[in-house]
């Protein structure tokens, strides 16, 4: 655990959309039953049906959601980053995590239990508001990943997600945008509803066509309007 003054706990807090609305001393009662908490890469923070008692806000890192059969195959739904929250639906409903979240770099993250949290929904409707406009957008996420896995080829979900993942995580490169994310090609089969081989021989082919190239176990997107045509060629 990680000890931080109250102050600097406040400070997080409010820096946070969710909470943003909240009276200066709704925000102390907060931080004081606020926990915050280290994972290294690689560490799972909950698994699917253990208790849902707690909704967390990752302070820096990010956070693998998924899910894995009985037989070993996994699903991986989406990726949290610096600011976002997870565990919101099992903390409102009360019923068991729905996923596993698994840290996929080292990750700080703040623990808000349902005890100290939801009169805080109940007298701050603004904040309800915005918890639930992230649950819309988790929704559309997830019709998304549906509607591309039942109507598209496997290159063009992949073109896409590649695409996806240089805006929001990519660095500049010399020959074009760096992925800036630890992903296994299994880890993209399970994100896209394929195997690894499938994954890798379709890498390899953009390789060959110069649309990515691939270093150190990084993609780097190299011909960004080539590989957006793939993505909308459905």
């Amino acid at each position: 655990m990680t000890t931080l003054s109250l102050d600097r706990k406040k400070e997080l807090l409010k820096g946070h959309f969710l909470l943003r609305h909240l009276r200066d001393w709704d925000l102390e009662r907060l931080a004081r039953h606020s926990r915050i908490l280290n994972a290294k890469a690689g560490t799972v923070i909950f698994k699917k049906h253990d208790p849902g008692d707690s909704m967390i806000v990752i302070i820096s890192g990010r956070v693998m959601i998924g899910s894995k059969s009985a037989e070993g195959r996994e699903i991986l739904f989406n990726i949290m980053s610096t600011g976002e929250v997870f565990g919101e639906i099992a903390f409102l409903d009360e019923e068991s995590r729905s996923a596993d979240a698994k840290a996929l770099e080292d990750t700080t993250y703040l623990v808000l239990e349902r005890r100290y949290f939801l009169p805080f929904l109940e007298e701050n409707p603004k904040v309800a508001v915005e918890l639930m406009i992230v649950l819309c957008k988790r929704l559309r996420n997830a019709t998304g990943q549906i509607e591309d896995t039942a109507f598209f080829e496997l290159s063009t979900r992949l073109a896409k997600k590649l695409i996806a993942f240089a805006e929001h995580y990519g660095s500049i490169h010399e020959h074009g945008s760096r992925i800036e994310l630890p992903l296994s090609q299994s880890d993209l089969g399970a994100m896209l509803n394929a195997t690894r081989e499938s994954i890798n021989r379709q890498l390899r082919s953009w390789v060959k066509s110069g649309l990515i190239e691939m270093e150190d176990g990084s993609i780097i997107v190299v011909d960004i309007k080539r590989l957006t045509e793939v993505a909308e060629d459905a």
